[in-house]
């Protein structure tokens, strides 16, 4: 007697699901979730098309399997017999279906959404599937506030600047008048690099109160990169005449009249008066020598920056490899160069302000331990 073999199981746990954004321009709800399945552990994204909750349910379940299995590395049923299922989807299944069907009602409903209770509700929305206390859902809105703010400045420490973003723009939705928001959302645009984005976000938190010092000098940090010298320039000089003793404030200043061809060694010198300690530190790690709108760029050899330097090609190669010195690099491939001005500034104020022969010391010791790359030079 011949019978059919039982059909071998892989299991999917579904262990949370988060509302990321509700888009009613292309009518889509975006969800993070975690779960489990036989290629480890995941958290990831989806956007659902809003149709009914019935469809949007069957809709999630189908491309979490798809996507599990993709990860999971494993082929279609036919060729293997081995069925993925979600190990608790008769238990999950109606909270999602229940949720999906919160999002069309709120979207059918007339009025601005960001005024709508039920919306701001549904925007910071998630459950735990392991454990119900810690679902978003069961908290108030102040204990998601804090949620989303602890969670965003977590990720901010460890440089996950997208998806901190993300949680910050959820704590917006529930508190849309703090500074604060305004300007950790503005900082995490800036890092990515969305600087016109990252610009709006902190003149809104100048608009709600904020009188940080920080805060101007990312605007101003903003405008340097965006080649608007003009503005920050105006905005450090207001800052530097309240805060008269800020060594920082001054090198940046400095670095923006440097890139005007203006005499910026004044403003140097009086920080350095000030603070010997702060002023290096601040020309090391926030001096730009490369200029922004250096149209006549005197490229020069390396062995040509070994004789302006006075020190040996392999050491200026170190110093390149380190990012320690201000080189440019060809449109058509990788290989990199200087340009004579910016090496002799660079020079200049590093031997002025006693960091020349600290610099040189540091690579030396890099080289005797073998950590220097190798570097593509045009001669």
């Amino acid at each position: 007697m011949r019978g059919k073999l039982e059909q071998a199981k892989a299991l999917i746990e579904l262990r949370s699901i988060e509302v990321e954004r509700i888009d009613s321009e292309y009518y889509e709800l975006w969800v993070s979730f975690e779960y489990s399945c036989p290629g480890g552990e995941y958290k990831s994204a989806m956007a659902i098309p809003i149709s009914n909750s019935m469809e949007m349910t069957n809709h999630f379940f189908r491309e979490l399997i798809k996507e599990a299995r993709n990860l999971s590395e494993m082929e279609g049923d036919e060729s293997t017999g081995v069925s993925l299922i979600v190990s608790n989807k008769a238990s999950t299944m109606l909270h999602i279906k229940n949720l999906y069907q919160r999002v069309i009602d709120v979207l059918s409903q007339e009025g601005a959404l960001e005024e709508n209770v039920l919306y701001i509700d549904l925007c910071t929305s998630g459950f735990d599937f392991r454990a119900a206390s810690n679902s978003l859902s069961s908290k108030n809105f102040d204990e998601r506030f804090m949620f989303f703010m602890a969670r965003a400045k977590e990720k901010m420490s460890n440089g996950y600047f997208t998806i901190a973003a993300d949680d910050l723009e959820k704590a917006k939705i529930l508190c849309s008048s703090s500074p604060v928001i305004y300007k950790l959302i503005g900082i995490c645009h800036k890092e990515i690099g969305h600087l016109d984005l990252a610009l709006e976000m902190l003149q809104k938190s100048l608009e709600f109160g904020d009188e940080d010092k920080d805060t101007f000098l990312y605007i101003a940090e903003i405008h340097f990169f965006m080649g608007e010298m003009d503005k920050a320039a105006d905005i450090l000089s207001k800052v530097a005449e309240r805060y008269r003793d800020d060594c920082r404030i001054l090198v940046e200043l400095a670095n923006v009249y440097y890139q005007q061809d203006k005499d910026y060694l004044p403003v140097l010198d009086k920080a350095f008066s000030i603070d010997v300690v702060k002023t290096r530190q601040a020309i090391m790690q926030t001096f730009v020598f490369k200029k922004t709108d250096n149209k006549e760029i005197r490229k020069i050899s390396l062995k040509q920056s070994s004789a302006l330097l006075g020190i040996p090609s392999g050491t200026i190669l170190s110093l390149a490899a380190k990012h320690r010195i201000p080189t440019r690099q060809e449109l058509c491939n990788e290989d990199v160069f200087f340009d004579e001005d910016e090496l002799s500034s660079w020079a200049f104020i590093y031997r002025r302000f006693g960091l020349f022969e600290d610099e040189l010391e540091r690579i030396s010791v890099s080289t005797q331990n073998n950590e220097d790359k190798g570097l593509a030079i045009l001669s």
